[in-house]
């Protein structure tokens, strides 16, 4: 684990040298106001434009004339007023005064940069949630051999038209209602998270952190995406020898969920998850400690998640659209500062990730 901890150090010390480097050298550096000698304040008073050909020219003749060998002086002075003129235009300039504008204070970044890690957790904990829960109730559903709703719609609309029944019918209503609901369900799951977004309401505010959760957690593919993956675990874990040695050897393999020693649905969408006595607690744990090393590719795509539903809503006060702000406005050493932020956010839940399976590991090798 202190080899696994040291590379994780040592990349994240990398990376944060070369950005801040980077930062330093991109930051907006304001004209250095210099001192003004009372011979270049006489120059600028003649109102002369250093631009000009002609007034450059015949100043230089002048000097050479009137001042003869002192003259490299008065080059020196002009040299000075070329470069005052060019601060001034600087200062002027709308996009630049737009730029220093639009600069946010470290303290500022600071705490839209602790808004941000604090969605992310809890995004994290609900997707950790919502993805076991799902994952258990498809594979128990595959488990108890139950037809697909289509077969069983299609068999009692036939049915119905041979005998005409009308509780067959009503039957027949409910599951073509289960099925559209599953069909909507579905379809915010994998809709971006922008439409649905929009398809509830039109502006968000810096308060929207709530809406920005659920959008987090359902919207995007995040939620199904990682269910399918946990799904597929318990069931490449139900088909090893070990759990066809412990059915064999009698252990509870009811999975119904009306069945005395079958699953109860409470079980399955309890936070702490126990099958005590069934042969899914095996499977359960075993799937489990998998699904936690999938937290490192879960956190990027939480936080690039994040980064798109923030951009696309345009939520002022968020990390994501200040990120976007500062890129417009050219101040790319904040955009840098936020993007380092970012980064550290996902190489910690990668230490975080490699301590839990490390502990975890070592706990099922002491057993």
């Amino acid at each position: 684990m202190k080899k696994i901890l040291l590379h994780h150090l040592l990349s994240a010390l990398f990376v944060s040298v070369l950005v801040l480097t980077l930062a330093f050298i991109l930051r907006p550096v304001a004209p250095f106001s210099r001192p003004v000698s009372d011979e270049l304040k006489a120059l600028q008073q003649l109102n002369l434009n250093p631009q000009d050909a002609f007034q450059y020219q015949l100043y230089h003749e002048m000097a050479r004339t009137l001042a003869g060998p002192d003259s490299v002086r008065y080059f020196e002075l002009w040299r000075q007023l070329v470069s005052e003129a060019g601060s001034e235009r600087l200062l002027e300039q709308k996009q630049y005064q737009q730029r220093l504008a639009y600069r946010k204070p470290f303290v500022s970044l600071l705490w839209m940069y602790v808004k941000f890690v604090f969605v992310f957790l809890i995004v994290m904990a609900a997707t950790y949630y919502g993805v076991q829960t799902l994952g258990l109730y498809f594979f128990v559903r595959r488990q108890q051999m139950r037809p697909p709703d289509f077969y069983r719609l299609f068999f009692l609309l036939r049915q119905w038209l041979i005998r005409s029944n009308g509780k067959l019918l009503t039957d027949a209503l409910r599951v073509l209602i289960r099925i559209g609901a599953r069909a909507m369900f579905f379809f915010l799951f994998f809709a971006p998270a922008y439409v649905v977004a929009y398809s509830l309401k039109s502006d968000f505010t810096s308060q929207s952190i709530l809406f920005l959760i659920v959008l987090g957690v359902l919207t995007n593919g995040l939620l199904i995406t990682y269910a399918t993956k946990f799904y597929h675990f318990l069931l490449n874990e139900s088909q090893k020898g070990y759990v066809r040695t412990a059915i064999v050897k009698n252990l509870n393999n009811d999975y119904r969920f009306k069945g005395k020693n079958g699953i109860a649905l409470h079980q399955i969408f309890a936070l702490k998850k126990q099958f005590r006595g069934h042969v899914l607690q095996h499977i359960y744990m075993n799937s489990a400690f998998q699904y936690v090393a999938t937290f490192k590719e879960q956190a990027a795509f939480v936080i690039s998640s994040l980064v798109i539903i923030e951009m696309a809503l345009n939520i002022h006060g968020h990390l994501s659209y200040e990120l976007l702000q500062q890129l417009l406005y050219r101040n790319f050493d904040q955009a840098l500062y936020m993007v380092l932020g970012l980064y550290l956010l996902v190489k910690a839940t990668e230490i975080f990730t490699d301590f839990l399976v490390f502990n975890k590991r070592q706990r099922f090798e002491k057993e």
